[in-house]
């Protein structure tokens, strides 16, 4: 897990943290955009190997929201095999087809969020 760097994109505090304290204990450098105009600028900075990215956040910059950031990510060659999981409080299937059409690589609901899952699936893609 060494060197490996996640990049965490959503708008709630709480998720910043929750996700940060989870993956830092696991030895994963990890940042925080809340927005997807930060997150995108973040990406560029700190070249993460993996996003996680949540999709309802206020606009800024004409980013609307998290499926707004994906497909500026999935639109530049450098990020477009960037591995992009969504977690999302959206449970619908019209949201999780959305998302991979988009590019995401995952899609992960808030409400199935758990440590052992979250951890199980960055490190998936992490390998």
């Amino acid at each position: 897990m060494r060197n490996k760097k996640i990049l965490t994109v959503d708008d709630d505090p709480f998720y910043g943290d929750l996700y940060r304290d989870i993956l830092v204990a696991h030895g994963y450098e990890v940042r925080h955009a809340c927005n997807a105009s930060d997150g995108l600028h973040l990406v560029s900075e700190f070249k993460p190997n993996l996003v996680m990215l949540d999709v309802m956040m206020p606009e800024r910059e004409g980013l609307l929201d998290g499926y707004g950031l994906l497909e500026e990510l999935r639109n530049e060659r450098k990020f477009r095999n960037l591995p992009v999981i969504m977690v999302t409080a959206l449970n619908e299937a019209g949201d999780r087809k959305r998302a991979y059409e988009l590019g995401a690589t995952d899609y992960l609901p808030k409400q199935d969020l758990n440590p052992d899952i979250l951890l199980r699936l960055v490190g998936a893609y992490l390998k």
